[in-house]
């Protein structure tokens, strides 16, 4: 008969440390070097000898622990108010988006409670709910084991943990815990953050200089916007930023962080390398901060310029008032070409470069920058029918959601293909960074 399982052996190790740690009274928190493999080998018990077609309240089949220790704290007499309250917290949590993220945070919620005990109990001693695991391949399917596993488990309930259970975004991907700052701003109407967003998570993809989240690098470049006046920030979320922060008008502004790298150090949270690479955000600059002094000098060489060293003809601009969508577009173009016929033959010739951040405009003669806009201030472009040998884009004087006067810049070419290029370019870049805090 199996009277031992190296897993378990570990566990009773941790949980010894635990106790020595908190021997003379202290709280265990989350920065305890022994909280992470105590947490780890919970999860690898909870996991280990799943029945593969367990089948949960008419689900389908599944291995994951979650469904039972959820389904667990729907039996009164199986579970208590505490561990009915953190499976109620953990179900309604936004941040985490799997079975392993949600198992993760129940294991932290429960831990806070004490009461992770209280399934596991259930499930030894009261056989509920049954058939959930293999008795030759598991822990909790083995008697004597579960027993074993529920002693260690009663244990930490007599421990006082105090963890940052907000800080739970990152658990769909791993155990560990990210760096996290907690800001509040004066009352504004704009911080001067870029997001995009990428795998759900809204990277910060530039800081506006001297604007609020500059100061004192409170917000850098590749950190993670976590939640914006107490609302987590999701994809879902996409063009919804600005009116937050106008729910939130004449109070300051508060935001959670997910920083980059660790506070004092050059190391970046390893879960976020991928992240920052899907953003087209070198974690090589991230780390050193090159990233953000680049964005503040308009150092855009992280893409090649779309429409390097093909030549438009620049037509000239005209303002459409506290109006920048698209549908100004046509009008602006009929009213640059009118006001500018005299002149179209003296068009001056320009390249129009889309990059990484924004759109500059170029001499094709000697170079000089004539125009420059970033994504956050271009609130539309396209073209018309009326005129198919002109394109123009809208920009406000400042990021389009604050804006208050715009203007259309018009161009023409007869290479089709390349406006389209141009287009969809600028089209990109509303995806990946027009979205402003």
């Amino acid at each position: 008969m199996t009277v031992s399982d190296p897993l378990l052996k570990e566990l009773k190790a941790c949980t010894a440390k635990l106790m020595q740690a908190s021997a003379s009274g202290n709280e265990i928190t989350d920065d305890d070097i022994n909280l992470l493999p105590f947490c780890q080998n919970v999860e690898q018990i909870f996991q280990k000898g799943l029945v593969q077609g367990h089948s949960v309240l008419g689900l389908a089949p599944t291995a994951q622990s979650w469904y039972w220790l959820e389904q667990a704290a729907r039996i009164p007499s199986s579970a208590g108010p505490s561990y009915q309250l953190a499976v109620s917290a953990v179900r309604s949590c936004p941040k985490v988006g799997t079975p392993l993220g949600r198992l993760r945070l129940l294991v932290r919620t429960c831990l806070a409670k004490k009461c992770l005990h209280a399934p596991v109990e259930a499930l030894v001693r009261g056989g509920s709910p049954r058939g959930v695991y293999d008795p030759a391949g598991s822990v909790l399917g083995d008697e004597i084991l579960g027993e074993i596993l529920l002693s260690v488990l009663l244990q930490c309930g007599r421990l006082a943990f105090r963890l940052d259970l907000a800080n739970c975004s990152f658990l769909d991907a791993s155990w560990l815990p990210p760096p996290v700052a907690r800001l509040e701003f004066v009352p504004c109407r704009s911080l001067g953050v870029c997001i995009t967003f990428v795998g759900g998570k809204a990277i910060v993809a530039a800081v506006e200089t001297n604007s609020l989240a500059a100061e004192d690098d409170r917000i850098e470049a590749g950190d993670v916007l976590d939640e914006l006046n107490g609302r987590h920030v999701t994809t879902s979320m996409r063009g919804q930023l600005a009116s937050i922060m106008r729910s939130g008008s004449g109070k300051p502004v508060t935001v959670t962080v997910i920083k980059a790298c660790y506070p004092g150090t050059l190391s970046l949270y390893p879960p976020l390398v991928g992240l920052l690479w899907q953003a087209r955000l070198d974690p090589d600059r991230v780390r050193s901060g090159h990233c953000r002094a680049a964005t503040e000098h308009q150092d855009n060489t992280c893409l090649p310029a779309v429409s390097a060293g093909r030549a438009v003809a620049y037509v000239g601009s005209d303002s459409t008032g506290a109006r920048g969508d698209v549908r100004e577009i046509e009008r602006a173009v009929g009213a640059v070409l009118a006001a500018e016929a005299p002149r179209r033959a003296d068009a001056r010739l320009v390249v129009v470069e889309c990059h990484e951040m924004g759109v500059r405009v170029l001499g094709a003669d000697d170079g000089r920058v004539l125009l420059k806009h970033s994504y956050m201030e271009i609130s539309s472009c396209g073209r018309t029918s009326t005129w198919p040998h002109h394109f123009a884009y809208i920009a406000g004087e400042q990021s389009c959601n604050i804006a208050e006067s715009f203007t259309c810049f018009v161009f023409e070419c007869r290479d089709e293909e390349h406006v389209d290029n141009i287009l969809h370019s600028i089209g990109q870049g509303f995806q990946r960074t027009h979205f402003a805090v």
